[in-house]
């Protein structure tokens, strides 16, 4: 192929002339190696490299200011490799030696100069998505160090960005670190928390996207860190912007894909991806996505497929991790197929239509109900999810153990009229039968009675204007730990549950709180132990959920966008993490699960 004599012609002509040839030599054995098939890479991997040496072609054409300098790679490359250092693990305090593909990277981003000031640089946006455990935070850090070194340029600013602060400050831990465990580096730099001191007065420091406290910046490196949490393009605009005055900025974007389809990270792909099918020219850009290639026929399951979102596989991540969480993928499916997508194919998937298989959510185990709940008084977690008073409310009973299984039981309130009001326009509803569901409780009127709530949980009621008892209650069925409640039109309620003896826990309904027990929720019922005993109407409810995912993968149930209602699934994921705040004794349950899910 013409590419890779042109590769090779640049080795022998070039690499002689360094005093460490083999650093550069690896760049061009990863470049041919991409191009020629014997290293497994992904379509757009190789389009980047036939672009970097179709540009080798045309060096010297009077429309193309750009040279290829080996002797500026080699600087950088040999910089990282003898100055920086590995922060954590088993190799903390060992040289960081680059991987090929990095070498590879690293070459093209300094190795491109204008052909009449080699400290000009092609390259002034770089935008790198990889999968995840591939060492993005260390390679950032390693170009920013060197930067802040080998540039010729006074009071440099380096920052390290992202949504939050605590994101943002990923990057800039890994450059603290470097420099206190690296002995050349710490004779040049000081460093806190808060911020970095180098030479000739530059300053690394992170910020996160409070885009009105940016102004008066002169960067010479924005690195945005995991773009995919980006909500808007404002904070990258506003970097971007600052770099006027630099002669050689840096525009850095590091990320893993994400679970938003319509974000500026997947603008930026698809951007990128122009330049790279030739539709858009863009000689300022360097764009490297390593992906599998899932509209060619790619599984996410294919071991030899994750080679090309992963090209550290073998050194910065294990394929029996990847094994790993492949199987737990399989296992728990759903969601968790999603998560392995995004995480570790590298590919922006949304949120999934149907959250968990009817067939899974219906199965024997699921179905039956083992605890017998009248033999003894047990322990009980309740969550009440109050809708307005002309809707469904719902609550429900959590009983059993984490690891073993937990059994729920729904109860159902909603006034007469919105029963008739659904039926009208539906024959066939859910509601149609909802006089053969002992959990149902149709009120009289256009309203829920919360008076009936209060007598079935507590036992209190008001009648002619007098508090009645009725034991036949909960409160002495089961010994409730709590009722979750979330605060939204709940205080009345709530106030008189107090005041008659029972325990309320006020439950939010954002990420912070939902996420946990509803990847939980989803963990049981697809292992079988989320014992629910056919309930219709939570059946129905959950064919209603839409499952929405933020940025990071948290999951909460989406009650704007649901098909319909699902008020019997929102309160049992409340009582399950009513339930799971009682075990802060304990081991986190399932504890290898929980750390398999939330990426760590």
């Amino acid at each position: 192929m013409p590419q890779q004599q042109t590769a090779s012609g640049l080795r022998e002509t070039k690499s002689t002339t360094l005093s460490n040839t083999e650093r550069l030599n690896r760049m061009w054995d990863y470049v041919e190696g991409v191009l020629d098939g014997s290293i497994v890479a992904g379509k757009y991997i190789v389009k980047a490299y036939e672009r970097f040496t179709n540009d080798l072609e045309r060096v010297g054409d009077d429309d193309f200011p750009w040279v290829f300098d080996v002797q500026v790679a080699s600087k950088y490359i040999t910089f990282i490799e003898t100055v920086c250092v590995h922060t954590r693990g088993e190799w903390a305090g060992k040289r960081f030696i680059l991987s090929d593909w990095q070498v590879a990277f690293i070459g093209q981003l300094f190795g491109w100069v204008h052909k009449d000031d080699s400290k000009k640089r092609r390259f002034t946006t770089a935008h790198f998505f990889v999968a995840r455990k591939s060492g993005k935070s260390q390679l950032a850090a390693a170009i920013i160090l060197a930067m802040s070194v080998l540039d010729d340029d006074g009071a440099g600013q380096f920052v390290t960005a992202a949504t939050k602060r605590d994101q943002a400050k990923e990057v800039f831990d890994e450059i603290r670190r470097c420099v206190k465990k690296s002995p050349a580096l710490a004779k040049r730099f000081t460093a806190n928390r808060q911020e970095i001191h180098g030479p000739k007065d530059c300053i690394i420091k992170p910020i996160s996207s409070d885009a009105n406290t940016l102004d008066g910046l002169s960067l010479n490196i924005g690195c945005v860190d995991e773009m995919h949490a980006m909500k808007d393009g404002e904070l990258y605009r506003v970097l971007a912007s600052s770099m006027g005055s630099r002669k050689s900025p840096l525009m850095l974007a590091i990320s893993t894909a994400g679970f938003v389809l319509d974000g500026v990270a997947t603008e930026f792909v698809k951007g990128g991806k122009k330049v790279l099918d030739g539709s858009v020219d863009n000689d300022n850009l360097l764009f490297l996505c390593y992906e599998i290639d899932k509209d060619d026929g790619d599984e996410w399951d294919d071991p030899e497929a994750w080679k090309k979102a992963n090209p550290g596989l073998g050194a910065s991540i294990r394929m029996e991790y990847l094994e790993k969480q492949c199987k737990n993928a399989k296992l728990y499916g759903g969601r968790t197929i999603t998560e392995f997508m995004v995480k570790h194919c590298n590919l922006f998937v949304g949120a999934q239509d149907i959250w968990i298989e009817d067939d899974l959510w219906m199965c024997d185990s699921n179905v039956s109900m083992p605890i017998d709940t009248s033999s003894e008084k047990l322990d009980a977690y309740i969550g009440l999810d109050l809708a307005a008073t002309d809707d469904i409310t719902a609550f429900t009973v959590a009983v059993g153990d984490v690891d073993k299984g937990i059994q729920i039981k729904n109860y159902y309130f909603l006034p007469e009229r919105a029963v008739q009001r659904r039926l009208e326009k539906d024959e066939a509803h859910v509601y149609a039968n909802i006089e053969t569901y002992d959990n149902v409780f149709v009120t009289k009127g256009n309203v829920t009675d919360y008076n009936v709530i209060r007598r079935m949980l507590g036992g209190h009621y008001v009648m002619d204007g007098k508090v009645q008892y009725d034991p036949d209650n909960l409160s002495e069925k089961y010994n409730i730990k709590g009722v979750a409640y979330d605060r939204w039109n709940s205080l009345s309620l709530i106030r008189d549950l107090e005041g008659d003896g029972v325990p309320c826990d006020p439950f939010g309904q954002g990420y912070a709180s939902m996420s946990f027990p509803s990847k939980f929720y989803e963990k049981l019922a697809l292992e079988g132990k989320l014992h629910h005993g056919g309930d219709e109407v939570l059946r129905w409810m959950m064919g209603n959920v839409f499952l929405k995912l933020d940025p990071s993968g948290n999951i909460k149930v989406d009650k704007s966008k649901s098909g319909d209602k699902i008020d019997g699934v929102v309160s049992a994921i409340m009582a399950i993490g009513e339930m799971l705040t009682f075990e802060e004794e304990e081991v986190a349950p399932d504890f290898e699960f929980f750390m398999s899910v939330v990426g760590m």
